[in-house]
């Protein structure tokens, strides 16, 4: 892996276990801070809904600006936001470090994205996607139980510490192994106009559509991981101590997945599109008529994990063929918003479901009606972009 790939996935890593770690020492926070459990998971709502409202405007606004200056910058809020959140003296300004960190997210993950496809030839550029987007996967089998252990141990204060020095560290690796600039563009046909960095606001309807994909495939994935214990407890008759083996088995399937769904990617992007988000949904559905079976549950979370982050090399490297004349960059900052806006949506899915009084074994019925909408718009997006004339995948302006 080059060095600046390598980098970027560390960054990466460090940006996903901030933005889920929150999880694992929220009755920390809520028992140190003296507020409700309900208060404390209003931190995962606050970063989500920042990283979709303020990530495409930030992208668009440092268009301009180049990648060696971008990306530390953007780390070194990020940064910020952790040390803010470690010393807050109250909750109020940890809820002011978490909309700090939660300001770089989409911007960081975007161009860490677009760049590691800009050193890629052609052929491998959903795979060189795949290896930055492997930080979060590592970030959910590593990073969340690492940071719990270390808010256990050391109190919750500590893990906003650690995150701070790993990502400072990160970011030292990142500059001194510098990030390239993107080629120029050769195509002479190709107005120097074209590059400019207002083209980030174009939202063409394609890659609405694949946003929606997203959302709907994310959606019915997390409508089950949210409520994953109680599916695993009280439907499949695990023990509460075997939940953790499977969330990573579901963590470990996700690594591979995410390998496999970018080598797919580059191969045949429709296919692995529609296979993927297939078996997502396929899954979703056994892990109901197959209840009774702990072995084929234990199989299924672990198929589940592999499915859903085999989606996420495949539907960047779509959002980004469908963008048109948007930059690369805000097509993978919606990417990032889509992904975040159907982790609430599925979570939103599984609550209500459960608040109705219907039994858990509802749960993934419906993340599975979910995803199987997701399957059924992929399939006509990808007809619309078969029927599309072929262009060059759009280059990202030369900041950004």
């Amino acid at each position: 892996m080059p060095l600046p790939v390598l980098a970027m996935m560390l960054c990466t890593f460090c940006v996903g276990t901030a933005e889920s770690v929150i999880a694992g020492i929220l009755p920390n926070i809520a028992g140190h801070l003296g507020v409700s459990l309900s208060a404390v998971g209003m931190l995962i709502s606050v970063y989500a809904l920042v990283v979709v409202i303020a990530g495409p405007c930030l992208t668009a606004l440092t268009a301009r600006l180049p990648r060696a200056v971008l990306l530390p910058g953007m780390m070194g809020v990020f940064i910020l936001g952790n040390v803010i959140a470690a010393l807050a003296p109250g909750f109020g300004w940890l809820v002011a470090g978490r909309i700090v960190s939660a300001l770089a997210h989409s911007t960081l993950i975007a161009v860490f994205v677009a760049s590691a496809r800009d050193m890629a030839p052609p052929h491998q550029r959903a795979a060189a996607g795949a290896k930055v987007t492997l930080g979060i996967g590592l970030a959910t089998v590593v990073g969340v139980p690492a940071g719990t252990l270390v808010g256990d141990n050391w109190g919750w204060r500590a893990t906003f510490w650690a995150l701070a020095v790993l990502s400072l560290l990160s970011t030292l690796l990142l500059v001194r192994h510098n990030v390239p600039e993107p080629a120029p563009d050769d195509n002479p046909g190709v107005r120097p106009q074209t590059m400019d960095s207002r083209r980030g606001f174009t939202l063409p309807v394609p890659m609405i559509l694949v946003a929606l994909v997203i959302v709907l495939g994310t959606g019915g994935v997390f409508a089950l991981y949210t409520y994953a214990s109680p599916y695993l407890t009280h439907a499949a008759g695990f023990e509460s101590s075997t939940v953790t083996v499977l969330l990573w088995l579901y963590g470990l399937g996700g690594i591979a997945g995410n390998l496999l769904g970018a080598r797919a990617a580059d191969r045949h992007l429709p296919t692995a599109v529609l296979t993927t988000l297939g078996a997502a949904a396929a899954a979703l559905l056994l892990l109901v008529l197959l209840v009774d079976n702990s072995w084929a549950v234990a199989a299924l979370f672990c198929v589940l994990g592999a499915a859903y982050f085999a989606t996420i090399p495949a539907l960047n490297s779509q959002i980004v063929a469908s963008a048109g004349p948007t930059s690369a960059a805000m097509a993978l900052t919606v990417n990032n918003s889509a992904f975040c806006v159907g982790i609430a949506l599925g979570s939103w899915l599984g609550g209500a479901i459960l608040a109705r009084g219907h039994s858990v074994l509802l749960v993934p019925a419906g993340g599975a009606a979910l995803a199987a909408g997701g399957l059924l718009l992929s399939a006509v997006t990808s007809w619309l972009l078969r029927t599309k004339p072929a262009r060059d995948e759009p280059r990202i302006p030369a900041a950004a």
